[in-house]
């Protein structure tokens, strides 16, 4: 039974790590589809009230921009100082600042600008002229002020005057910080320009609106981040990340920053997955209602690698655990197979000379009679029982006499047929059945004669069992072949058991003699 088991055993061990491989796959993938489709409307959501923010302060910053140019004295000092006066491009920029800021109209709009700024948290609010001269400041009465600086080539200012509105993003020249620059055109009252409002807002503050759980990008049409919620990404350059075709060439305004090294997942997937300097990431795109700007939402994946690894090491614990409670299965099974063949074999079998015992001798004569009935055959029985027996126990000791009834069995059993079964029914009782074809007219006696003619002379004999010899003469034999139609086990045992005790007679009488 046991390579059936060990089969067994086998084959459900392979199962189960086929239907946890299987099943583990399975939930592994639905869980992390489950957790992608999360995370995606997570990123969505966020992308989407941040452009909100971000368009907003656009708004805002135009609409500041706009308020400060319709101001009467802005636009009374703008039509003061229209362009500069001859002579005044040669001066120093301090030059140029004390001579604007000894007009008390430049100080008082200058203040007003200032607190404007302050309140609303801009670095910083100023006029220029048509000459792109700086004529008032937020901090005209600072160390850095700009009061006096050119500003020629400015592409807001330009824009603001050609256009009543221009915006930029670019590193300011003084701190080289980057900002942001919403300009609006200052008009008289015959909507003539007399010069711009420019409104700067510092990249640093507007990062302070990209909140969130996951990385927010401002990124212009050249695909340099200009506003990131993560320092490693600001002016680093991530143009293949923005919609297909909207990507512009360098215009030679702004440095395009350095590329990072961006590469896509499954971007034909339902998720749009980045690799970016070898971190996974989930995107999502957004339009800023300033169509200069795009608004990138970054939403990390690492926790992907980190799951599939817990999904792995839940999958493998299954297995080994299922794999240990197949095999602690199959190992009690298998001891209580072995405990039933044991007690099958102790009701069997006789644990000296692993014979057959009385027990299954009589089931094996039943099956004898009924194959003999079939078969048309008789049984046979031999009845042998060892003479003397008791006097060897007695002489030698038990230890002897146990193998002398093992080498009994052994000598029996070398000289039975093909057919034949040799059992152990007593203490030294032995019995021998078998199928024999019905006798010939002319010796009715031939079985039962060929039988005591192998078996008699087997056991005569010296018997050697380390310094101990013993010079046995024989068994006593009760041999009787039946016609099973006309007996039975029972009374072909009886029969057999009265002539082992009539030969047993005759051996005595023959010893006496």
């Amino acid at each position: 039974m046991r390579p059936a088991l060990r089969k067994v055993t086998l084959g459900l061990a392979i199962a189960w790590l086929t239907l946890v491989a299987a099943m583990g796959w399975w939930m592994s993938q639905r869980t992390m589809a489950a957790w992608l489709d999360s995370l995606t409307a997570s990123a969505e959501y966020e992308a989407e009230n941040t452009a909100l923010v971000i368009d907003r302060l656009f708004v805002e910053m135009t609409s500041v921009a706009n308020m400060v140019a319709r101001q009467s004295q802005v636009i009374q000092l703008a039509t003061r100082y229209r362009t500069d006066p001859p002579g005044m491009a040669e001066l120093t920029r301090q030059q140029r600042a004390a001579q604007f800021t000894s007009d008390p109209l430049v100080r008082k709009v200058g203040d007003v600008m200032n607190a404007l700024a302050k309140d609303l948290r801009y670095a910083r609010i100023y006029m220029n002229n048509m000459s792109d001269d700086t004529v008032t400041a937020s901090n005209w009465a600072e160390p850095d002020s700009i009061v006096g600086m050119i500003y020629s080539g400015r592409p807001y200012l330009i824009d603001a005057l050609r256009n009543g509105h221009g915006t930029s993003f670019g590193i300011a020249r003084l701190l080289k910080t980057p900002s942001y620059f919403v300009a609006s055109r200052i008009d008289d009252a015959d909507q003539v320009p007399q010069g711009s409002v420019t409104v700067k807002f510092d990249a640093p503050e507007m990062a302070l609106y990209l909140t969130g759980q996951h990385i927010a990008l401002i990124v212009n049409r050249q695909g340099r981040v200009i506003t990131a919620s993560s320092v490693s990404f600001m002016l680093r350059n991530v143009a293949a990340l923005l919609p297909p075709g909207t990507a512009l060439p360098p215009d030679g305004d702004e440095e395009p920053g350095e590329p990072m090294d961006v590469r896509p997942v499954a971007a034909d997937g339902p998720a749009d997955q980045w690799l970016i300097d070898g971190k996974p990431y989930l995107l999502r795109r957004q339009q800023l209602s300033n169509a200069q700007y795009h608004l990138l939402t970054l939403a990390g994946m690492d926790a992907k690698s980190s799951m599939q690894r817990q999904h792995l090491l839940i999958g493998g614990l299954v297995a080994v655990a299922g794999l240990a409670l197949i095999l602690l299965s199959s190992h009690a099974v298998g001891q209580m197979m072995m405990q039933r063949q044991d007690e099958r074999y102790a009701a069997n079998y006789d644990a000296l000379t692993g014979l057959p015992n009385r027990r299954a001798m009589l089931v094996q004569l039943d099956r004898l009679f009924a194959l003999a009935t079939r078969t048309q055959q008789r049984a046979l029985v031999a009845f042998i029982d060892l003479d003397g027996f008791k006097a060897i126990n007695d002489t030698y000791g038990h230890e002897v006499g146990d193998q002398f009834l093992v080498e009994v069995g052994r000598r029996l059993s070398a000289g039975l047929c093909a057919n034949e079964v040799l059992g152990r029914v007593g203490g030294d009782e032995f019995v021998v059945i078998g199928l024999v074809a019905p006798p010939g007219p002319d010796d009715p006696d031939e079985a039962v004669a060929s039988i005591r003619s192998r078996l008699v002379p087997l056991l005569i004999g010296n018997y050697s069992f380390g310094d101990c010899s013993i010079d046995y003469p024989g068994a006593s034999f009760g041999v009787v072949s039946v016609d099973p139609s006309l007996s039975s086990t029972e009374s072909v045992l009886k029969e057999a058991d009265l002539l082992m005790y009539a030969d047993k007679q005759a051996r005595r009488a023959q010893q006496t003699a």
